[in-house]
């Protein structure tokens, strides 16, 4: 079998979150493991101490402009006319390309340079087609996955529901179930002194629905007057959220946290985390909450099943405030049997630590390039 030597990495919006964490990850792995990464982004001189390996070569394709969609355009661009020349210059046989966003215009390329190309599809097609703020434009896109997907030589994705969208649109079985690699190490402290908090954590957008999270909460209070819901996000939202937290009354309740690095204190002060998202890939949100503890009350988005499983998870369904209140002040009442739940979910969470997903990364790609 042929081994991976060299791999080309397409990222251009090096951005916060999860799926930044997951790159970081994927990349230190397989530059410890002897590969040569040539890393196509945005990234900036502050996160390149992330990256800790010689074997790793940066191409920054930032653009100089700073409207948010024609700045990620220009990226884009700029990333595509960097593997261009990238490709000129490199033919060894043993490299290969994968793509962790933006892949239409990365597929034409290795097709036109006759290479091999993995693509990452981090979330649900199907539901963020479906919920998508610009329908049009997203069922446009939807389109082009259909077509040039198949194109693709081979496809990452995260999670079961995720899987099963893409097994949809593909004309052979090319989709690989691979979980994230995002978790360092298993947290052991058990036990924590935790407050009267309800946590939220997202960006502040209509894919995370922190409407339905603050609807809940309202009702929510009419049981627990004392408590208060944390939002950590920030987003294009936040002003419309701001204000449904004073048309319900409950503006003192509702700290906005903005973005916060580190989460841990977070995780292990709240009592639960709330997780109405729309759609998702696998919400490294809930793999965390669960490594600290922290019981969870999720929507059945991409990913939520395969981390709190359906024998002990606790889900509701879109847009359900209502329905999202009641789980709350159910799981505050039986407290001991939530905590008690959560741990059963975290026996089974070294599924997500970094090292053994990214060897099968790795193991993937090897199959793709023999």
């Amino acid at each position: 079998m042929k081994k991976i030597k060299e791999l080309i990495i397409l990222y251009p919006s090096f951005e916060k979150g999860g799926a930044t964490e997951n790159l970081i990850n994927f990349t230190n792995i397989c530059a410890e493991k002897g590969i040569k990464i040539y890393l196509i982004s945005n990234i900036t001189q502050r996160d390149k101490i992330k990256f800790f390996n010689r074997n790793i070569k940066f191409y920054n394709v930032k653009s100089k402009i700073t409207i948010g969609s024609l700045n990620r355009l220009i990226t884009s661009i700029n990333s595509i006319v960097t593997l261009f020349t990238l490709l000129k210059k490199i033919n060894n046989k043993n490299s290969l390309i994968v793509s962790f966003q933006s892949h239409i215009l990365p597929i034409i390329f290795s097709k036109i340079f006759k290479r091999k190309i993995i693509i990452r599809n981090s979330e649900d097609i199907l539901d963020a087609t479906k919920y998508a703020d610009y329908k049009i434009s997203a069922l446009f896109v939807y389109l082009l996955k259909i077509f040039f997907y198949n194109f693709s030589d081979g496809i990452i994705t995260n999670a079961i529901k995720a899987k099963n969208s893409l097994d949809k649109i593909l004309f052979k079985n090319k989709a690989k179930l691979i979980y994230n690699p995002y978790l360092k190490n298993i947290y052991k402290n058990k036990n924590n002194k935790r407050k009267k908090i309800i946590l939220s954590v997202g960006r502040l957008c209509k894919q995370k629905n922190q409407v339905t999270a603050i609807k809940a909460f309202a009702h929510f209070l009419n049981k627990f007057p004392d408590y208060k819901l944390v939002i950590i996000g920030h987003g294009k939202d936040e002003k419309k959220l701001r204000q449904l937290c004073l048309n319900l009354n409950i503006s003192k309740n509702v700290i906005f946290k903005g973005w916060v690095f580190n989460l841990k204190k977070y995780y292990l002060e709240a009592k639960i985390l709330i997780f109405p998202s729309l759609y998702e890939g696998l919400p490294n949100t809930l793999i965390e909450a669960v490594n600290y503890n922290l019981p969870c009350i999720s929507s059945r988005c991409s990913g939520a099943v395969d981390i709190l499983s359906n024998r002990y998870g606790i889900f509701i369904s879109n847009n359900q405030s209502i329905q999202l209140s009641n789980k709350m002040v159910d799981s505050i009442l039986n407290y001991k049997k939530t905590l008690s739940n959560t741990q059963m979910i975290k026996k089974k969470l070294s599924r997500f630590l970094i090292k053994p997903q990214v060897l099968k990364y790795i193991s993937f790609c090897n199959n793709i390039l023999d």
